[in-house]
């Protein structure tokens, strides 16, 4: 029986810090078939990313692909040049690019040397972005979209090289009991515990939920909010401050712990009774995907991918994008009763069984990988 061929696969990224996205990338690296593939990674720098990829004997190099700009012509040319060689010597087989900037160049030189392009598509144009991606539909051979609600920015009748590969998460880790030196730790022991997975980004809408909590308060005073996640490295703090600055305007400094960024969620997602997402425009949030995975109901904005994660009123509430009353009242209901929200969690455990494994979604990527290996390009 002949031997089969390993296949050469190349990711561009335009990021080296680990959120969502690059959480995913991982998942799917540990998950992809070794005996088929092999990784290379192209990042501008070096980072969370590039140290957690060579763990997964990823292939990393480094160089940045500027902005598509007149003034960064010669850039763009020299990158372009650089990016040729690198394919055409490393024998790289299929182009998996993850960001609009490197889209470009990556299916130009995936032309010229007959490999195919995949475009990795994971957000939702927010406020006045443009959507470079669906005036160049005609350049990639695939599109990955990780939610039907990404899918439809390219027409109500969704192009046949789209796909949608919704985000998957390891089932087996996020499981398990609640950490209860943790708890004590964070001295949480006479409390119910709201809490967001995030980080501090504007975009997040962390304000949302924070002036929220003196309605909550008012009805249900027992309770503690967590917000787990940091800011990005360029914000020095700024963020932070300004947040734990609203927090105090809202005399609500008792109710409301930051715990900075954690390389490992699950403890803390253990700890929650109740788990809010406000962010707008959300893909395919992990971050709803986890906590529904660790058997917690979530309350989320009815906006975005989050209908496509959550079964209203079964796994979690899906509320207005901006009902501060409606979210109050649902965080209310849930800490009140016991009962619906290990219903709700268990269901949420569930859905997130038949919907969310990684290894479901890494089947699934690999299938489109092959279809394109094992046909002539067009």
């Amino acid at each position: 029986m002949p031997q089969q061929r390993t296949f050469k696969i190349l990711y561009l990224h335009n990021t080296a810090q680990i959120s969502g996205g690059e959480r995913s990338l991982l998942n799917l690296w540990e998950n992809l078939d070794r005996q088929r593939f092999q990784f290379f990674l192209i990042i501008p720098e070096q980072g969370e990313l590039s140290r957690e990829a060579a763990v997964l004997w990823v292939n990393v190099s480094f160089f940045k692909i500027p902005q598509w700009h007149p003034k960064n012509c010669f850039k763009i040319l020299k990158t372009a040049a650089h990016l040729y060689r690198f394919l055409r010597d490393n024998h790289i087989d299929l182009i998996h690019s993850y960001s609009p900037r490197n889209n470009i160049l990556g299916a130009v030189a995936g032309k010229l040397l007959g490999i195919p392009v995949i475009w990795h598509e994971r957000n939702i144009p927010y406020l006045d972005e443009p959507d470079i991606t669906k005036k160049l539909l005609f350049l990639p051979q695939r599109i990955i979209c990780n939610s039907k609600a990404v899918a439809q920015r390219f027409g109500p009748t969704i192009p046949a090289k789209v796909r949608v590969v919704l985000n998957g998460v390891n089932l087996d880790r996020f499981n398990g009991p609640q950490d209860e030196a943790l708890k004590e730790k964070s001295s949480l022991q006479e409390f119910k515990t709201v809490g967001m997975i995030t980080n501090l980004n504007k975009r997040k809408r962390i304000e949302f939920l924070l002036e929220t909590i003196p309605l909550i308060i008012k009805k249900f005073d027992r309770v503690k909010f967590l917000i787990v996640g940091g800011e990005f490295p360029d914000m020095n703090g700024l963020r932070l401050r300004e947040l734990q600055a609203l927090v105090k305007d809202l005399g609500i400094q008792d109710h409301v712990v930051f715990t900075g960024f954690q390389d490992d969620v699950r403890p803390f997602l253990g700890l929650i009774d109740v788990f809010v997402h406000v962010t707008l425009k959300e893909a395919c949030s992990r971050a709803i995907i986890e906590a529904m995975a660790m058997g917690k109901p979530v309350i989320a904005i009815n906006d975005g991918g989050n209908p496509e994660l959550i079964d209203p009123d079964k796994t979690g509430i899906l509320i207005g994008p901006d009902d501060k009353e409606k979210l109050a009242a649902s965080i209310v209901h849930l800490l009140l009763d016991d009962q619906k929200r290990l219903d709700m969690g268990t269901k949420g455990r569930r859905r997130a069984e038949q919907l969310f494994d990684v290894k479901r979604n890494a089947a699934e990527t690999q299938r489109i990988y092959l279809e394109l290996l094992n046909r002539p390009l067009s």
